[in-house]
């Protein structure tokens, strides 16, 4: 697994509901941290490492609830802040099942295809076409959440701001806006 793998992987399971059993890897995820090359997503990602480190088990989850649930400040489901439930999010949502079906990679989960932490787990997994496919497919998503997050001061900003330069060095000179 290489590095932007690893970001991918670690933001993944911070991007999902808290659980103790992540919190006490805290160390653990702090040391992987420090070893970044990229100083921007080492700074982003220790941010957001010392916001749940900052805050009680209990608040954690409260925070999450406010930001993620289904009137919250956005949602982790890309397609939906862009097509709602029309029948365009169904295409894509069609679309994103597709290119996990041909990846040949086993994807369970009981969660819908646009699921930003379930597009990071295949991220840290898949072959770097079927990596960029999806992050050109998702890029403007993923900016548009970060945004929505920053607007209202949600330190998970943190999160989208290491992706999102992940992204753009995994996807290299491509022009990405």
């Amino acid at each position: 697994m290489n590095t932007h793998q690893k970001v991918y992987k670690l933001t993944s399971l911070l991007l999902q509901y808290p659980k103790k059993e992540w919190l006490q890897k805290v160390s653990e995820m702090k040391r992987f941290t420090q070893t970044l090359e990229d100083s921007i997503v080492k700074d982003y990602l220790t941010s957001f490492l010392h916001y749940i480190t900052s805050m009680s088990y209990v608040q954690l989850c409260e925070q999450y609830v406010k930001t993620f649930d289904f009137h919250g400040v956005a949602t982790l489901n890309l397609t939906y802040s862009v097509f709602k439930n029309s029948r365009k999010r169904g295409q894509a949502l069609v679309q994103l099942r597709k290119i996990f079906n041909e990846s040949n990679l086993q994807m369970e989960t009981d969660e819908l295809p646009d699921y930003l932490p379930m597009i990071l787990e295949f991220l840290a997994i898949a072959d770097q076409d079927d990596a960029t496919r999806l992050l050109k497919l998702h890029f403007n998503s993923i900016k548009k959440l970060e945004k929505d997050l920053v607007e209202n001061d949600s330190p998970y900003h943190f999160l989208l701001k290491a992706i999102l330069t992940t992204a753009k060095n995994t996807l290299g000179n491509m022009h990405v806006s």
